[in-house]
């Protein structure tokens, strides 16, 4: 079952806010990837971070490729103080023949404080047309 409409609101807010700020060079990822004990497991293989100072600098690198990421679906879950997300989108990229959408899918767990929620983990996926799992 999914959550209250205030609930995917504020976590649908905050997802649009991080993927801005991934599309934007300079774009302030510390304020969304700040928690002390965030964490994220990326597409790559190499894609593993722990704590902010782990997770920002990559962000800030991503942020600096100017590729537009969209969140296109957000469906959020929630007990408690704690929420999830199956955020579904894409990352817009550069490629030989012009721009290209590709799929990405973010799995989110978001922790509630008294400032609102923040960002615990990020689990990314690019989906394959033939995964190999």
């Amino acid at each position: 079952m999914t959550t209250d409409e205030k609930t995917t609101a504020e976590i649908r807010a905050l997802v649009e806010r991080t993927y801005a700020a991934m599309s934007t060079p300079g774009g302030d990822v510390a304020s969304v990837f700040g928690a002390a004990d965030v964490a994220v497991a990326g597409s790559d293989l190499q894609e593993l971070m722990y704590g902010p100072e782990e997770v920002v600098p990559v962000a800030q690198h991503i942020a600096s490729t100017a590729r537009l990421w969209v969140p296109a679906t957000v469906t959020v879950w929630s007990r408690g103080d704690v929420a999830w997300a199956q955020v579904l989108g894409h990352v817009r990229v550069a490629g030989r023949k012009g721009s290209e959408d590709v799929p990405y899918w973010t799995t989110g767990v978001f922790g509630r404080t008294g400032d609102g929620w923040e960002w615990l983990y990020w689990g990314g996926s690019e989906p394959q047309e033939d995964p190999r799992v």
